[in-house]
């Protein structure tokens, strides 16, 4: 009865703890190559859907020179987030951000909001990184 007790209080624990580590899996043979084709689909993408904040949007004579001074203007108060000009006849816009969720977008129009009233979020197509 001692032995037992003595077993299993103290060396069947002592076999747990030193169990097998290695794990192996027997994948079929074409999952590795369907793998790489899902990596190399990825890599082809550059663009996904998301959210930009547009800032302005200016149509007429003058307005190429109006959106390159607002996008200086945008540079030098948020560096960090990137920015684009895009034309659609008739309009030159300034969109900012590659934000992947609203959320993201909106906290971002906080504060952009006091330098750009104006400003607001749009469904768009953005970079992928």
């Amino acid at each position: 009865m001692k032995r037992s007790i003595f077993f299993i209080l103290f060396i069947f624990p002592i076999a747990l703890l030193y169990a097998q580590k290695n794990v192996s899996y027997n994948m079929e043979k074409g999952i590795n190559y369907v793998e790489q084709q899902y990596l190399d689909a990825w890599k082809k993408i550059k663009k996904i859907d998301g959210f930009r904040i547009q800032i302005t949007s200016f149509a007429g004579v003058n307005s190429r020179n109006l959106i390159e001074n607002a996008a200086e203007q945008f540079s030098q108060q948020f560096p960090n987030i990137p920015y684009s000009i895009s034309f659609e006849q008739p309009n030159f816009r300034l969109r900012v951000g590659n934000f992947r969720t609203k959320l993201e977008a909106y906290k971002a129009l906080q504060d952009i909001a006091l330098f750009f009233p104006g400003a607001f979020v749009l469904k768009d197509q953005i970079d992928f990184k």
